[in-house]
């Protein structure tokens, strides 16, 4: 009985394990485009940061070929536009690059704890 439920349980860590690794992305993201937000001095709530984040991580999941690394960038600038008062040049891009630096900088650290 237990050999037969061994798959399952591997497929529910599976999920869980992406549905952790989603919450942490988006958590990252919103504290990293909060950061960003501080020092370009845009205004704008945090519940529409973690909603641009969130909607732009699930962007990410999509696989689409040769296209799919700059359309999270470009739906996250149209949302920070929208959910800000930061026009789309200069003060979105340089948030969601000031954002996506800080983020790569805590994935690097993240990984380096883990391993």
């Amino acid at each position: 009985m237990l050999l037969r439920l061994m798959p399952y349980a591997l497929y529910l860590m599976e999920i869980i394990c992406i549905i952790a690794v989603f919450l942490v992305q988006v958590i990252v993201a919103t504290f990293s485009l909060w950061l960003a937000m501080r020092l370009t001095k845009v205004e704008g709530s945090v519940l529409g940061l973690f909603a641009a984040a969130s909607i732009t991580a699930l962007v990410e999941l999509i696989p689409i070929p040769y296209v799919g690394w700059i359309l999270p960038f470009i739906v996250l600038l149209v949302l920070i536009s929208r959910w800000t008062t930061a026009e789309i040049w200069p003060d979105a891009v340089l948030m969601v690059v000031v954002a996506w630096f800080f983020a790569n900088l805590v994935t690097i650290a993240l990984r380096s704890a883990i391993v």
